[in-house]
């Protein structure tokens, strides 16, 4: 034994290179004497004192674990007082720290049975685990049982044995438990006794126990653990460096007792020296090892009582490129059917070589035991290994197609290579898009470094797709990237031109159309380079967008009537649909509304017809808001829900924003305030969770205006102020000039008007830029309408006249007569004759436009309602 600055190492023979110290002890080796089955014997008794007492030594510089000592102290106690035994099973990963833990509250709380303490290493990772009847023979001669009364026959022993320690007040430690048959027959039948068994498998069928599955260290015990060895002074002076060291280390305390040791035993090495080291993975395991104690031979101990279909699962597992694995990845990687792929997962969880991940059935490795995994796979030949990744690929591959293939309505798909994932809805797809998609886009850098392009283009189209339609924005790029890079080394040049029109739709999504259009303009030059008709329509369809979205609608009709022409001879229904929805878009915004619904129900119909979920819900929502413009709320909010149901089925978090926000809007008009910021509330998390920035900053600014209509100003204006700095922050011109307009009331109620009008007049200015002549006219609208609560009659009617002006034609009736209405009322109030009988004739134009606005207005203007009836 060695003591150095309080290290304490105590080893001997093979076991103890496979036992770490525990979540703050110094992590100790499975104790190794003399005496037969580890029965260590204290020297400072007498063997023939009457009181047993078998335990190891505790450890000085035990660290953490306050939480796990806790509840089985809490379980003993309880025990003691209820009369009964108690059996806690300390499981977990190898050098997690089982002993020390058991032997740290055996040390706490052993005095407490006054009949002894006895402990037994079963061995369990041995070839020959120990009998359970040799160490029922230790325990009674430990207890003063004489040798020669001790019977031979296993039957006759176990009964003696169980007289022996029947209702005894005895705390027993079973270390290194092989399994459950091992343990039952020492577990002390009657009331008195404290059992704690350790194992590197769950032992999940022993009977009414308490369960302590180890974990790791967190970081912050990670680092008392390495200050107690080597010195606060020497861990803070470079804590940067400890917290690497740490993080190599994988938490893992037989790792950082390997880690400490080497910075305490080496002359000169620094901190920062060992985190170098342990920084290339392919040295890792060699570098966490000091003297007989390896992290690479504690795994390896557990790793050999694996069956052979075991341990290869273990080492294939290797190749899975993502932080977690299920079953169907499982097979792909191995070829095992699925029922074996789950069985050979639950054997290496079983024994704590994989862990359960926090989605239920899927597993996921230590970092450590995947180095490990890595190690031993690379020991196989390499065309097995090819094989293997070449499977993995595949099954990636047709995953992806079929899953973008299903989340768009087509169920049917034809699968050449054959293997894949069971997709067969739009639930099955969002379910293997959720829990694969992370692997899938880390594949592709394996397929870029061991495949031909042509499987880095069909997995990157298949994801790509799927990131359009669930809003993958995040990992987005990175498959366009791969997806580029491969199409071009196959000179794909057609091919090129899709990821190049998704690089261009995820900077529209972004709200960043200058890129996007710059982006749109070389896919339609390109696309009219190949002389593809196909290409050409979805080209022309693309760059009609973003003309539509900087306000450019003159520029972007021809572009989408080409695109339909295009479309509609080759009889793709689909991109038909998609066409259609988007010149609706554009009589939209001239305020022809009545024809917009009309290309939106084609478009919706297309959709349905399709079995388009994604499209039917955008179509949806958008005739919801055009319902809106004229004054139909109820039939929105209908339309919406509608949209918001189908939208939650893809789990698309950007769409479901969108309409989270927009159904918030209708409520508030409908003066359903409360619900409305409930909505926006949520809003403003699912954006957050999306990593949204801008959404969630529109999510602030429209709860800003429920907040003010429910006379929470304080609040109004902390939400919407901080919503105006991100916008600002992002360069989000349109949507802060949005924001601003939204601030004038609040700004208005504290009396700041003029520097309500300044930002009004910034708004105005903004949003001309981008055509958005609706958005104009509501600002006036909205300074009319503060004047008119000044009683300021003069600004209100002036404002009114503008907001008309403004709008021109592209206003809807119901916005028409609502202005109409403010400035009839300050006319009124004015006693200006000529301007009421003006406002009275575009009223009743507007009626006649729509019969159902008068209800509307008389709802909102009585008085004014008056003088229009006179």
């Amino acid at each position: 034994m060695r003591r150095d600055r309080g290290v304490v190492v105590e080893a001997g023979g093979e076991a103890a290179v496979a036992v770490g110290g525990d979540v703050a002890a110094p992590v100790i080796t499975n104790p190794v004497v003399n005496n037969t089955f580890n029965l260590h014997v204290p020297q400072d008794e007498s063997p023939q004192t009457s009181r047993a007492r078998n335990l190891p030594p505790g450890v000085p510089d035990f660290t953490g674990r306050v939480e796990e000592i806790s509840e089985i102290e809490r379980e003993a106690l309880e025990g003691r007082g209820a009369q009964r035994s108690v059996t806690a099973v300390v499981t977990g990963k190898p050098g997690v720290g089982k002993t020390c833990l058991v032997v740290q509250i055996a040390h706490r709380v052993g005095m407490d049975y006054v009949d002894g303490e006895l402990y037994a290493d079963l061995r369990g990772v041995d070839e020959r685990p120990v009998a359970s009847e040799e160490v029922m023979a230790r325990f009674m001669q430990a207890l003063g049982v004489p040798e020669e009364e001790i019977p031979g026959d296993p039957d006759l022993r176990l009964d003696a044995y169980r007289r022996t320690v029947t209702d005894r007040s005895l705390l027993i430690i079973l270390d290194n438990a092989a399994d459950e048959k091992q343990v039952r027959p020492l577990l002390p039948p009657g009331t008195g006794a404290l059992v704690m068994v350790t194992s590197r498998n769950r032992l999940t069928g022993l009977e009414s126990v308490h369960r302590c599955d180890l974990e790791t260290f967190p970081i912050s015990a990670s680092l008392d653990f390495m200050r107690k060895v080597v010195g606060t002074e020497a861990i803070d002076r470079e804590l940067r460096g400890a917290q690497r060291v740490a993080d190599f280390c994988g938490y893992l305390p037989l790792a950082l007792r390997i880690a400490t040791i080497r910075l305490h035993a080496t002359r000169n090495m620094r901190v920062s020296d060992l985190a170098r080291e342990l920084g290339d993975e392919r040295d890792r395991l060699e570098v966490l090892k000091t003297g007989d104690l390896a992290v690479r031979a504690a795994f390896n101990l557990s790793y050999r009582k694996m069956g052979k279909g075991a341990r290869n699962t273990f080492k294939k597992l290797s190749h899975v490129p993502g932080a977690d694995f299920g079953t169907g990845i499982c097979s792909a990687v191995t070829g095992f059917e699925d029922r074996q792929a789950a069985k050979m997962l639950r054997k290496l969880a079983e024994a704590n070589l994989v862990e359960h991940s926090e989605v239920p059935g899927r597993f996921r490795f230590h970092d450590l035991l995947k180095v490990f995994s890595r190690e031993k796979m690379e020991k196989d030949p390499a065309d097995r290994n090819q094989r293997d990744r070449q499977r993995l690929l595949v099954w990636l591959q047709n995953s992806a197609i079929k899953a973008q293939f299903s989340l768009g309505g087509v169920l049917a798909v034809e699968i050449p290579d054959g293997i894949s994932a069971e997709i067969d809805s739009i639930e099955s797809a969002t379910s293997w898009v959720e829990s694969e998609f992370p692997n899938a886009v880390a594949g592709l850098a394996i397929a870029e470094s061991f495949e031909s392009p042509e499987c880095v283009v069909r997995l990157a189209l298949g994801l790509s797709g799927i990131c359009d339609t669930v809003g993958r924005w995040s990992e987005w790029e990175e498959v366009i990237d791969a997806g580029e890079r491969a199409a071009r080394k196959a000179d794909q040049r057609g091919v090129n031109l899709v990821f190049m029109t998704a690089r261009a739709n995820l900077s529209r999504y972004r709200r960043d159309f200058a890129q996007a259009l710059v982006c749109a303009e070389e896919v339609y030059a390109a696309a009219r380079s190949l002389d593809h008709p196909g290409f050409v329509a979805g080209a022309a369809n693309l760059l009609g967008c973003l003309k539509m979205d900087i306000g450019q609608s003159h520029e972007a009709a021809p572009l989408l009537k080409e695109s339909l022409a295009i479309y509609e001879e080759l009889d793709l229904k689909h991109e038909v649909g998609k066409v259609l929805y988007n010149l609706g878009t554009i009589h939209r915004a001239a305020g022809e509304l009545e024809k917009a619904i009309g290309y939106f129900e084609r478009d919706l119909t297309v959709c349905l017809d399709m079995a388009d979920e994604s499209g039917a819900a955008e179509t949806l929502n958008t005739l919801a808001l055009t319902h809106v413009e004229m004054g139909r709320l109820k039939r929105a909010e209908g339309l919406q829900r509608r949209a918001l149901e189908k939208f939650s089925k893809i789990r698309n978090p950007h769409k479901i924003s969108m309409v989270t926000n927009d159904l918030a809007i209708t409520l508030r008009r409908q003066g359903r305030v409360e619900e409305a910021l409930a909505l926006h509330l949520k809003d403003a998390e699912i954006c957050r969770e999306a990593m949204n920035p801008s959404g969630e900053a529109l999510a602030h600014s429209n709860a800003a205006e429920a907040l003010h209509r429910l006379g929470r100003k304080s609040e109004a204006v902390e939400f919407s102020m901080a919503a105006q700095a991100v916008f600002a922050q992002l360069g989000d011109d349109q949507r802060l000039a949005q924001a601003m307009i939204s601030h004038i009331p609040i700004l208005f109620e504290d009396g700041r008007i003029d520097e309500a009008v300044e930002g009004a007049a910034a708004a105005i200015e903004t949003l001309k830029l981008f055509g958005d002549v609706k958005d104009v006219a509501s600002t006036h609208q909205v300074l009319a309408r503060e004047y008119g609560a000044l009683e300021n009659w003069d600004d209100s009617l002036r404002h009114a006249r503008e907001s008309l002006e403004a709008g021109g034609t592209a206003l809807t009736p119901y916005v028409r007569a609502v202005s109409c209405g403010m400035a009839l009322r300050a006319a009124f109030q004015l006693g200006r004759e000529t301007e009421v009988a003006h406002c009275v004739r575009i009223l009743r134009d507007a009626f006649a436009a729509d019969p159902s606005l008068r209800g509307t207005f008389v709802e909102t203007f009585e008085e004014e309602a008056g003088v229009f009836a006179v």
